[in-house]
């Protein structure tokens, strides 16, 4: 049976999750050799497991993310970007030289967009490993571009009676690019426990 959050465990939540944010804005901007900044984060109505709401509908070629949570909580992580933005991500991240040459962007767009994936899932799992001292890593990263239709069929499958939803709006800022992933992550009720015990420890 799903447990639910009460409104202070919820604000301990997304503050442990603006908390990862921040740091993989800081890791993405080591990597793509500019400021980028965490401009919002929006997970109002969304921290109780609520009915699976994306904005990313009617698109196709829509570039889904997902990394594996294994360890002593259970999860799966879906990183969101529309075909727009993954292709500003590109811009902004590969040099002029690769940009300008289709066979090397061939080689290397994918790749570009699983590292994002990579750093981003990873400084938010690593937040919740310190903070509420449970034993977690992110899996090897995977790129499925899909229909809006695909991707809710891919996500609702993920979705069960042992899964806690997630579901919260990014939007980092550069002077290169803006880009606005959306999460959906997924976790079992140990994540709700941690949370919980988190919160009654904070108190």
């Amino acid at each position: 049976m799903m447990k639910n959050l009460t409104s202070q465990e919820i604000d301990v939540a997304k503050t442990i999750i603006s908390a990862g944010l921040v740091k993989s804005a800081e890791s993405l901007s080591f990597f793509m050799n500019e400021t980028i900044t965490l401009k919002d984060f929006d997970a109002e109505k969304h921290l109780n497991n609520p009915p699976l709401e994306l904005n990313k509908k009617d698109e196709s070629n829509i570039h889904l993310l997902t990394t594996k949570v294994i360890g002593e909580m259970k999860g799966i992580c879906c990183l969101i970007f529309s075909e727009e933005e993954a292709d500003h991500l590109r811009k902004a991240a590969l040099p002029q030289e690769i940009l300008d040459s289709p066979e090397m962007m061939e080689e290397m767009s994918d790749g570009i967009m699983l590292e994002v994936d990579n750093i981003i899932s990873a400084s938010v799992i690593t937040q919740f490993s310190n903070l509420l001292k449970v034993k977690i890593h992110g899996g090897v990263p995977s790129l499925k571009k899909v229909t809006s239709k695909e991707m809710e069929e891919f996500i609702s499958g993920e979705v069960d009676q042992e899964l806690y939803l997630i579901s919260f709006k990014t939007s980092f800022e550069s002077s290169k690019a803006n880009f606005n992933p959306e999460f959906v992550w997924l976790f079992d009720n140990t994540f709700i426990d941690c949370i919980k015990n988190y919160t009654a420890q904070e108190a």
